[in-house]
């Protein structure tokens, strides 16, 4: 790895914060546009869709250029994308231009996300610092996320919070100005004890992630609607969802703090055993202590687990130059995740899903465990 100095990696963080935003605050965003847009669950749906489209394509042709182009310049116009997108869908009621200005804004946002994945990939300890960004995430959007539905959906409507997503990703551009221009790994020696690069080890760790985060994201979509299908009132759903961002930030804090000091692969196993339980406490129409145990262990062991899948990535990816398809990984299962669950709900029930879900993530894990250990036969041939 190269060094990556502490600005660089503040930057990342706040960058990754306005890449994640519109993910974050999603339920706000299709909230908002069923109340003041008059559309159906199915539509509001589709602005999420829009949003992700972009993120993931400009992600995935950003392969074969963005290593190229000065990192600084690029995340400031990715802002400039981001938030003028965003101001001019707030101007119209047209789900259409909604659907077109999210589906910009989610380039925007893809590259921004894409570039501090790149940074980070790039630092002394990746598993630490995706930690201390996925952390800067929750505690830098958790405001937004209580004053939408509070504030600003009610006296604003859609076009209020779009308008103040634009100023928090505005907010966080200051960040642009720490990034490093260019991220160039040196070249290693046959003698170094750091493996050469394998491709295929690399894609199977991007895919990995991506199965990994299509189980996640189908979860996390109707974790709202498991709770009412156990007869959890509005009110305790409520608080019970309020307690994610406190769990949440103390999974990505977690993170943080082992770093690297346990290697590679037991902080997957920890992961594992933390999500297997989350299932296990919402199978069967949970009450409400089952329920908000499984809300606990769900946010904890994500925030805490998606750290180290991100790492484990960048530990395959030694010049850095895939790490921005992690973007477009995470895009494709934020996208397909919640319609593959929505699909199995409708023609059975939620105890399938779970499984499902339950499963896509296992398997990834599986993968990106298989990555690992061949990554590490490398290093000692």
């Amino acid at each position: 790895m190269i060094n990556i100095d502490n600005k660089a990696i503040f930057a990342a963080c706040l960058m990754s914060s306005s890449g994640a935003i519109i993910y974050l605050i999603s339920p706000v965003l299709i909230g908002s546009a069923m109340a003041h847009l008059d559309l159906s669950s199915d539509r509001a749906g589709l602005l999420i869709a829009s949003y992700f489209s972009g993120y993931t394509l400009v992600t995935l042709t950003a392969i074969l250029w963005l290593h190229r182009c000065n990192l600084q310049i690029t995340a400031w116009l990715s802002t400039l994308v981001f938030s003028a997108s965003l101001i001019i869908g707030a101007t119209s009621v047209s789900p259409t231009v909604a659907m077109l200005t999210l589906l910009i804004g989610g380039a925007g946002a893809g590259l921004l996300y894409g570039i501090s994945i790149t940074i980070i990939s790039q630092s002394s300890d990746p598993g630490r610092y995706f930690g201390f960004a996925l952390a800067a995430q929750l505690v830098l959007g958790s405001p937004l996320l209580f004053a939408g539905p509070a504030y600003i959906s009610p006296q604003w409507g859609y076009s209020g919070v779009l308008v103040a997503t634009a100023g928090f990703v505005s907010l966080m551009s200051v960040a642009t100005h720490w990034a490093p221009k260019t991220i160039v790994a040196p070249q290693t020696s046959t003698n170094s004890a750091q493996p050469k690069e394998n491709r295929t080890i690399i894609f199977t760790a991007i895919a990995a992630v991506m199965i990994w985060f299509i189980g996640y994201s189908g979860i996390y979509a109707f974790i709202e609607r498991i709770g009412a299908a156990g007869g959890l009132s509005g009110y305790e759903i409520g608080l019970v969802l309020s307690l994610t961002i406190t769990t949440g930030l103390a999974g990505a804090l977690g993170a943080a703090w082992m770093g690297n000091r346990y290697g590679n692969i037991k902080p997957h196993l920890i992961g594992a055993v933390g999500t297997t339980i989350t299932v296990l406490l919402l199978l069967s129409q949970p009450g409400l202590v089952r329920y908000a145990l499984a809300i606990i262990t769900l946010t904890l062991s994500m925030n805490f687990w998606l750290a180290y899948m991100l790492s484990s990535v960048a530990a395959a990816d030694v010049s850095g130059r895939y790490a921005v398809l992690v973007t477009a990984a995470l895009g494709i299962g934020a996208t397909l995740g919640p319609a593959i669950a929505g699909g199995i709900i409708q023609s059975a029930n939620y105890s399938p899903m779970l499984a499902a879900g339950l499963l896509s993530i296992l398997l990834g894990s599986g993968l990106i465990i298989r990555a690992l250990q061949r990554l590490h036969l490398e290093t000692l041939l």
